[in-house]
């Protein structure tokens, strides 16, 4: 079981870098056609590519799907989802008069149409990601082991991988980089409990659509927001444990 987990991972750890190995070879004043530089457009399709391969050779590709929809979208994740968004647009509405950043929803955001633009292209690609990192990876390692595993070696994984996208294209030093870290780190074990609650791609990938878009206030002060909201669900989770025991 470990050892398809650690395959699965260098493979696409390895061809997700491929991606970016052209534009890497620009920056360092190699002379690259322009057509192989497009490569980092398949990026985001390298995990869900391996997956279907995995799933596939394993004879599982039907089960692999029909877990990605295990349940009925709820009200509840449905909620969640809302919360979530509005959380995020409040912190980032707060972060932007406290620092006197009146355009820091303009900025990001121009048009109406760039956010109708942006939020399809942010969900199509958070479901393509969603389906391979939490719908395959973390669905299978949590059904043969512990949850718990699933969710570090997931957020691990997941992060790492980001990893070329920061350095190559967004040219983001070691500090930016590790804040970024910690911050897919955190994300990753909140979307991935999400989704082993409520079994659904689709509102597991609106959750991580909505987090692309809400928060949008800088890295460290969303990771700080996110470590406090972590510590409070945990604070509270416990008083509920010791409520139910008394």
């Amino acid at each position: 079981m470990y050892l398809w987990t650690v395959l699965w991972t260098i493979i696409v750890w390895l061809i997700s870098f491929i991606c970016y190995l052209p534009i890497l070879l620009e920056k360092n004043g190699t002379d690259v056609p322009k057509a192989l530089t497009a490569f980092k457009y398949l990026f985001v399709i390298v995990p869900l590519a391996v997956s279907a391969i995995f799933a596939a050779y394993c004879r599982g590709f039907k089960k692999w799907l029909l877990g990605l929809f295990s349940e009925k979208i709820k009200a509840r994740s449905i909620f969640f989802c809302a919360a979530a968004g509005a959380i995020g647009l409040a912190f980032s509405f707060v972060y932007s008069l406290t620092v006197n950043e009146p355009n820091l929803f303009t900025y990001s955001y121009p048009t109406f149409f760039s956010v109708i633009v942006g939020s399809a292209y942010l969900f199509v690609t958070a479901l393509a990601e969603e389906s391979a990192w939490r719908g395959f990876l973390l669905n299978g390692l949590s059904e043969s082991g512990s949850t718990t595993f699933a969710l570090i070696y997931t957020g691990i994984a997941w992060a790492v991988w980001h990893i070329p996208m920061w350095t190559i294209r967004n040219s983001l030093g070691l500090g930016e980089t590790a804040l970024y870290f910690v911050w897919t780190f955190l994300l990753s074990f909140v979307i991935g409990k999400f989704f082993l609650t409520y079994k659904n791609v689709i509102t597991t990938a609106l959750l991580h659509t909505l987090f692309n878009i809400c928060f949008i206030a800088p890295v460290p002060y969303n990771t700080a927001l996110l470590v406090l909201a972590a510590a409070a669900v945990f604070v509270w989770w416990h008083k509920m444990g010791r409520y139910r025991k008394s």
